[in-house]
């Protein structure tokens, strides 16, 4: 080859040799950037990222929301929260809610009860198709709906959070079986006297709320129980002309059962003040009997109010013997209540009972103040002389 065509053959050569390491080099770099950028983006400190390209910032929070189980999760029960609008029946409903349960208590509490106010805020619901059913431990064994369940789980997840958030439900009148779940939430994660006073206020005003009296839902009823748990006289005049609705069986009789437990928990204090103000239960004699029949001799103050009830000349002779019939009055009503319990008296309680109200009975009967209560005083002696002696006789 004449010199001329070698010079220029090298120098194609050379060239080409060039190309094929630039490519060579720019392959290799392309290679090293894909494996090292995305760790180093995501091991960079925050103070750091703020100064990176702008693009660093959104490769971040994009892997950050990928890999963190707590937002995973807060999606996965956006989820479930989501198909109970499917749900048609009680049993695919239980299954639903069992699995939600899981999925709470696995996340962290504060994200758990993030997750459930989100939901609660969004006022989105659906039917759980089950009724509204109290445990003994005062949570709910059943939940009408989503919402009443998140309520529900609120309190077993963060009792204070629960209280906190029973204000907001609180604040609207929307569902009384919500209400229900509050006023129990506010009762028991909240025992401050701010607290306390609201809780008041709020229970009276449910119980004066004539839609909710109209047409009565379970946990309507169930939220009675607040009343007994506040105690006190101060919602006397509502419980009591709640109990005078005869044409309302369902709420007249949650509002006495209400009234017989706060005299089973404080005779004294309720029965002076239905003493004090007989037209409490105007037309409602005979269930003043009743309660009055609990009275317990035993105690010197509860005897002294049975006494002035008795020689009380506005107390006609058909609630006289209504008392008479069943004195001592040893009815109870077990049940599980959303705040507080109810436990029967030992058989020792009852027949030490028995026998002092005998002794007492037999007293007034010798008594001249008594005089015209003969009658009735003599059906209480014979009726609790068989109790005594069947007692002495052992079981």
């Amino acid at each position: 080859m004449p010199p001329q065509g070698q010079y220029q053959y090298r120098r194609l050569i050379s060239v080409a040799a060039i190309f094929l390491l630039l490519a060579l080099a720019l392959r290799l770099w392309q290679r090293e950037s894909k494996r090292t950028a995305l760790p180093q983006t995501q091991g960079v400190p925050a103070t750091i990222q703020a100064s990176a390209p702008q693009t660093a910032p959104a490769l971040t929070v994009m892997a950050t929301r990928t890999n963190n189980p707590t937002d995973a999760s807060a999606r996965g029960l956006q989820e479930m929260f989501g198909s109970f609008k499917t749900v048609k029946d009680a049993k695919a409903a239980r299954q639903s809610l069992a699995e939600l349960r899981r999925a709470l208590s696995a996340m962290p509490t504060a994200a758990a009860v993030a997750a459930i106010r989100q939901f609660l805020d969004s006022k989105e619901d659906a039917s759980t198709h089950l009724g509204f059913k109290v445990a003994g431990s005062g949570l709910l064994d059943e939940a009408p709906t989503l919402r009443t369940f998140l309520l529900d789980e609120l309190a077993r997840l963060d009792p204070a959070a629960a209280a906190d958030y029973a204000k907001v439900v609180l604040a609207n009148m929307d569902s009384p079986d919500e209400w229900a779940v509050a006023l129990r939430n506010l009762a028991l994660g909240n025992t401050s006297t701010e607290a306390r006073a609201l809780l008041l206020q709020k229970t009276e005003q449910m119980l004066q709320y004539a839609p909710w009296q109209q047409n009565p839902s379970t946990g309507f009823l169930e939220a009675f129980d607040v009343a007994v748990y506040l105690g006190g006289t101060d919602l006397m005049p509502a419980l009591s002309s709640l109990v005078r609705q005869q044409d309302n069986p369902a709420v007249a009789h949650a509002a006495y059962l209400a009234l017989d437990r706060l005299v089973i928990s404080d005779a004294t204090t309720t029965l002076n003040a239905m003493q004090a103000d007989p037209d409490l239960m105007q037309g409602r004699e005979l269930t003043r009997a009743n309660y009055f029949a609990r009275a317990d001799v035993r105690d010197p103050q509860q005897r002294q109010v049975l006494e002035s009830y008795l020689l009380d000349p506005r107390i006609g002779a058909a609630e006289i013997a209504a008392f008479a019939g069943v004195y001592p009055n040893a009815n109870f009503m077990i049940s599980p209540n959303l705040i507080t319990q109810t436990q029967p008296p030992a058989r020792a309680a009852l027949t030490s009972r028995d026998a002092a109200s005998l002794a007492v009975a037999q007293q007034w009967l010798a008594d001249p103040r008594f005089a015209n209560l003969g009658p009735e005083l003599q059906n209480i002696i014979v009726r609790l002389q068989t109790f005594v002696q069947q007692a002495n006789q052992g079981p």
